[in-house]
């Protein structure tokens, strides 16, 4: 059991973790010797290509398109391989706070095999035929941008994630709103990016569809936008992701450290850092971190997070049964 303080974007009670349930109890008096927050949830990640420890910098579709490195990569590399680095970045990732990861799979049912059974990953797969998609027990499916795949055959797994109850999700927004109107006449449940798109936001926020940001992916390709971020902040439905393994780690904790430069909001931050578990219905655990470090005297311990805290501040993770 550990007495602190438990921090939530809209608010902060003190009380008593109680570990063996993963439970927390308030309490009439307050503690300074812990803090407390759920675990983050990385709502987008491309695990598998980990193997491509620092990919060069290139323009977007070069890189990650049907035909870039990327893929080229992936089609040599053995998947013993791609699973063994998957492992490792799960593992860093979860040392920091972050309890679950919805992964983009490439690859059908032998690129399902780099991240299957690892804990907290939630896998999007990517089928290569509408029989393949049948055969298929997933949290969900995922694609590219519409401009990458058949629209006929997008729209049969459309049908078949909605006949199961599944998620479907795609990118969109990325570079440029070319490929926006069609992934929205999709419906999908989920949309990433949307960054270089700001003028159909509103369109995505009337028809309630999660949107995830990745920054420092972003970043990478040079398609930062503070319009599109500005916009996002105070919508109830934002995400945090980390993209692709070979350009970024699946930590959000450092997700946050690099977007708390570019969005001057830490509660939003926070708020999409763990909205994750509520959306796709898992259970959070708790990070309890010491006040021996960053958090000691902090008089705003959600700005210190989002902006300052480190796996050295961690004294331990707890994870739900689900992760």
């Amino acid at each position: 059991m550990y007495r602190g303080l438990l921090i939530g974007p809209t608010e902060q009670r003190h009380g008593y973790l109680i570990t063996e349930d993963l439970r927390f109890e308030e309490s009439r008096i307050d503690f300074d010797e812990y803090i407390f927050t759920p675990t983050f949830f990385n709502s987008h990640t491309h695990l598998g290509d980990a193997a491509l420890k620092e990919a060069p910098f290139m323009e977007l579709r070069k890189l990650v398109g049907p035909d870039g490195y990327k893929h080229e990569f992936l089609q040599k590399t053995d998947p013993e391989s791609l699973r063994h680095f998957a492992t490792l970045e799960v593992e860093i990732a979860r040392k920091s706070g972050t309890s679950h990861f919805l992964d983009f799979r490439e690859g059908g049912i032998t690129g399902y095999e780099v991240i299957q059974g690892l804990p907290g990953v939630l896998p999007l797969l990517r089928p290569n035929s509408i029989q393949e998609a049948k055969r298929m027990r997933t949290f969900g499916f995922s694609f590219s941008s519409v401009r990458d795949h058949n629209l006929e055959f997008l729209e049969s797994i459309r049908k078949l994630a909605k006949n199961r109850g599944i998620i479907f999700a795609l990118h969109a927004g990325e570079a440029d709103c070319n490929d926006v109107d069609s992934a929205l006449d999709l419906n999908p449940d989920l949309i990433i990016h949307m960054n270089f798109c700001p003028q159909k936001l509103k369109d995505v926020f009337d028809l309630r569809i999660p949107i995830v940001s990745c920054f420092r992916s972003n970043a990478f390709f040079g398609l930062l936008n503070p319009e599109s971020y500005k916009l996002l902040k105070d919508y109830d439905l934002w995400l945090l992701g980390t993209d692709n393994a070979m350009i970024a780690s699946p930590s959000i904790l450092d997700e946050l450290h690099f977007a708390s430069y570019i969005v001057r909001d830490d509660e939003s931050l926070f708020r999409a850092a763990i909205k994750g578990h509520e959306l796709f219905n898992q259970r959070s655990g708790f990070i309890v971190f010491h006040r021996k470090y960053s958090f000691k005297k902090t008089r705003d311990p959600i700005s210190t997070l989002v902006r300052r805290a480190n796996s050295f501040d961690i004294e331990l993770v707890l994870f739900g049964e689900n992760s």
